[in-house]
């Protein structure tokens, strides 16, 4: 259907004395308006957001991220309250379909 689109993505932290790590997303969109999205971060937390596109430049949102590691005694989880504002340029930096 031509009103999905999803959007995987992973990416790799490696810093000095600290131990590599990974998160792992998939995100869909329907209608350009509505985004929701799950994420996975290794040993750490588990996560999922929701956007909506009120205009063609401002998006605004929610996002929760559970904590799956030790430090879930201290903190449960984070609340994000999300305000996207899209800046676009006459000159187009890329033409890759896979960014929405």
């Amino acid at each position: 259907d031509r009103d999905w689109k999803l959007k995987p993505s992973a990416m790799v932290k490696y810093g000095f004395n600290a131990p590599m790590s990974f998160d792992v997303s998939l995100n869909a969109m329907y209608a350009n308006k509505l985004e929701g999205g799950i994420t996975y971060r290794k040993d750490d937390a588990i996560g999922g957001m929701l956007n909506y596109r009120i205009t063609k430049s401002l998006r605004i949102g929610y996002a929760y991220d559970y904590i799956t590691s030790d430090i879930r005694r201290e903190a449960k989880g984070s609340h994000e309250f999300i305000l996207l504002y899209d800046l676009f340029f006459s000159k187009r930096v890329s033409s890759s379909s896979r960014y929405f």
